[in-house]
């Protein structure tokens, strides 16, 4: 009776990774950034200031290490599980799941060039270049757009960094109850949004949506904790809107540190069979 409870833990472990590959896509398909008005106003100098604040406020940080609470909504049903959420700036994120016993059931990880998932249960994995999941999206999603949703930050799809150039292209205007600033960029058939505090640009939300259909990623910030010099939220949820089926995920953070003494890039054992990413997919949403 215990195996068969702890199998079916695991199978919805190796589901969890595959949702964050399954959220990354989302992403794509809505080309995460910033969004623009129809109408562009033109951009002056406290704009300029104010887009500065709010990009100076993500912590200057090399690595990032954090114990992780992982829960999962899809199809109604919350799933939820232990792990680590670690980052080595422009070179990884990994998010390790461990359900129980301190051991490592599950590995998903991110780099410039490649998107790789293991499953430590059943011995396998999937490894596949971004550009291939780009492309299965047709969007043009990349590693750095994932790093600055992961670590509160603005940003432009295909730049590493925002300089004045970029934030230029950026408005900004008061919400409807002037309790927070709403910054946007439009970029062909995408709209990438912004949403931070008028008086300190802490950056609340980012959302994704796109102009030809309802589809909407959402991407949120709370319960904000001191970080070096600056805060880091500790909480983040995550909504998808408009597709047939509801998907929401929350990631709660604890025991921020900056430590960059982990294994990365993540060497694969030999022993574990590489699977498709199509096969790996066809499993999964069978569970």
């Amino acid at each position: 009776m215990r195996n068969s409870v702890l199998m079916c833990r695991c199978k919805h472990v190796a589901a969890f990774g595959f949702s964050f590959i399954f959220l990354a896509i989302i992403m794509s398909g809505c080309k995460s950034g910033q969004s623009i008005s129809k109408s562009a106003l033109p951009v002056v100098t406290e704009n300029l200031d104010y887009l500065g604040s709010v990009a100076n406020n993500t912590p200057v940080v090399t690595n990032f290490s954090s114990k992780m609470k992982l829960t999962v909504n899809s199809n109604g049903k919350d799933i939820s599980v232990n792990g680590t959420f670690r980052m080595k700036k422009n070179e990884v994120i990994q998010l390790s799941i461990v359900p129980f016993l301190g051991i490592e059931a599950g590995r998903v990880e991110f780099t410039p060039t490649k998107v790789l998932i293991i499953d430590r249960i059943n011995k396998q994995y999937v490894e596949e270049p971004i550009s291939e999941l780009s492309a299965m999206a047709n969007t043009d999603m990349d590693f750095y757009t994932l790093q600055a949703l992961f670590t509160n930050a603005l940003f432009l799809p295909g730049n590493k960094e925002l300089n004045n150039k970029l934030l230029s292209q950026f408005t900004v205007h008061s919400s409807a109850d002037n309790k927070t600033m709403e910054i946007k960029k439009k970029a062909k058939d995408f709209v990438y949004s912004f949403s931070a505090t008028p008086n300190t640009g802490q950056l609340l939300e980012s959302s994704i949506s796109t102009l030809a259909a309802p589809y909407q990623l959402n991407w949120k910030y709370t319960e904000f904790q001191p970080f070096g010099s600056k805060s880091f939220p500790s909480r983040m949820d995550i909504s998808f809107e408009g597709g047939k089926k509801p998907f929401s995920a929350e990631i709660d953070l604890s025991k921020l540190t900056e430590n960059g003494d982990w294994e990365s890039p993540t060497n694969v054992s030999a022993k574990y069979k590489k699977m498709d990413f199509n096969e790996l997919l066809k499993v999964l949403l069978g569970l």
